[in-house]
């Protein structure tokens, strides 16, 4: 039953000394469908009879209060819907806030394994005065929850077996549904996936904490988010998974979740194969670096030097005339530049201190070259070294140095610098900082500058991280951590080891 009523309404209820509140409650009073009256609170103070078994059959929970109307939700055609965690209490707060006139939507309100749907109709009727009713209409429609499940199986069916729609609770991360593609996805049978703490007894145990503690945290202060993890299917594989997430809060007590788990091992795979490629080209340029550096400094810097000593010889020999001399010695000093510049460049393209001396004598030199160079005076100070690091993290961070320090000179304009080299017991952390003119860190730079790209591309490797704050004629700061690499898992170890 649906009532609708137009201007009118409140006047047409006046008739001589009878009260509107009188006649709407006969109205009310004669009417075989749920209807019930709300007041400026949002209480109802009056009700069909009809209303009265509704509230009778809704398993106990009291439907004159606002809790009902808190836990009655939005009929999207998905849960993942912006619109599916929208109350029936939400709707009629903006009736009374006059917000809206009137409204006439689908809900549907939980039980404790399916889902009640219902059509709501309510409309705001202005009494004479300031005083105003709101008056609801209650239908009854078929049980949704298979309508729920039934659309996501389409979409799962759409889309393939990588992916299983799930429901579930906070409580254990229990699944109190899972789709049919979870057999194809992991090889367990449904009814495994329903067993307390099937969540936590089959993700890889390194990733076992971090999914802990965001159901933890994220289910208390968000309505959607996502996890990545890997978990063991029943034949030994371990298959990537993520894993995206609504929360829904049924009651104080409960919290139900649902969401969508997605088979992303192909896409991890690719992933490792593309940084694996990275890495072998990275490390083939190191290679032809450190080639070249040999070279320039054990060939064309030792033909320099002995050209100098001979031309300093050829010099000594002349006496007459004065200006041949000089001429030699010139010559000479020319040698001696180029024998510099070329030992300069064999140092830039691979350090031989970074080999011998370890990363935090390599970076310090740096810091002095430059200084003494007079292009930049660079500070620097470091905590933790000596320490022996893995050669791809030791030469990742040099090269980020180089490569920061560089910008400094070429882009910043900046007369000083700072750089802070740190090691933990699980991290190496490199800052580089300056007090140049910056620059917008949202502008495409950050995209297109080669210099960053081969920084990100180094980290990535690593799994490290990359983050840079500037701010225009407050200089800039760059700030990287290379997580320290744990001992790798045994192929033949146990996954409930």
């Amino acid at each position: 039953m649906i009532l609708r009523f137009g201007k009118g309404t409140g006047t047409s209820m006046m008739q001589d000394n009878i009260s509107p509140d009188n006649s709407l409650q006969a109205i009310v009073d004669a009417c075989v469908s749920n209807v019930a009256v709300l007041d400026e609170s949002g209480s109802i103070i009056y009700a069909s009879t009809a209303w009265g078994l509704l509230e009778q059959s809704a398993e106990g929970k009291n439907t004159t209060g606002p809790s009902y109307f808190e836990s009655c939700r939005r009929l999207t055609q998905s849960e993942a819907d912006d619109d599916a965690n929208i109350t029936l209490a939400d709707d009629i707060q903006n009736i009374l806030f006059g917000n809206e006139k009137e409204f006439h939507r689908k809900y549907y309100y939980p039980l404790l394994n399916e889902a009640r749907p219902f059509i709501m109709h309510a409309a705001r009727l202005n009494l004479p005065g300031s005083t105003f009713r709101v008056l609801i209409t209650h239908e009854e429609l078929p049980f949704l929850r298979q309508d729920f499940r039934d659309s996501k199986e389409r979409l799962i069916k759409a889309l393939g077996t990588k992916i299983l729609a799930w429901e579930g609770e906070v409580e254990g991360q229990r699944f109190t549904y899972v789709s049919e593609h979870a057999v194809q996805m992991l090889g367990y049978s449904v009814s495994a996936w329903y067993e307390p703490n099937f969540l936590a007894s089959h993700v890889h145990s390194d990733d076992l904490q971090s999914v802990l503690a965001a159901y933890e945290n994220h289910t208390q202060i968000t309505e959607h988010f996502d996890l990545t993890f890997r978990m063991w299917a029943s034949d030994g594989r371990l298959v990537w998974i993520q894993n995206l997430i609504s929360v829904g809060q049924e009651s104080e007590e409960a919290t139900k979740l649902h969401g969508f788990m997605i088979d992303i091992s192909e896409r991890k795979r690719a992933e490792e194969a593309l940084k694996d490629l990275g890495g072998r080209l990275i490390a083939a340029q190191e290679d032809e670096r450190r080639r070249v550096a040999r070279e320039l400094h054990d060939d064309f810097n030792q033909r320099l030097a002995v050209l100098s000593i001979e031309l300093d010889q050829l010099g000594q020999k002349i006496q007459k005339p004065l200006g041949l001399r000089q001429d030699v010695q010139r010559l000479q000093a020319q040698a001696q530049e180029i024998a510099a510049e070329i030992h300069r460049l064999s140092y830039k393209l691979h350090p031989s201190k970074l080999d011998h001396l370890g990363l935090a004598a390599a970076i310090k030199s740096l810091c002095a070259d430059l200084t003494e160079s007079g292009k930049l005076k660079v500070e620097f100070h470091q905590n933790g070294f000596p320490s022996i690091l893995p050669k791809d993290i030791t030469l990742c961070i040099f090269r980020i140095a180089q490569e920061g320090l560089r910008n400094c000179v070429k882009h910043s304009r900046a007369e000083s610098a700072r750089v802070v080299l740190t090691r933990t017991r699980n991290v190496v952390r490199l800052a580089v900082s300056d007090n140049g003119c910056g620059f917008n860190p949202k502008t495409s730079l950050m995209e297109k500058g080669l210099g960053f790209i081969s920084m990100e591309e180094r980290l990535h490797i690593l799994g490290g991280q990359l983050n840079v704050y500037s701010k225009h004629l407050h200089g800039t700061r760059i700030e990287v951590s290379v997580p320290l690499k744990l001992e790798a898992e045994s192929p033949t170890k146990s996954r409930f080891a």
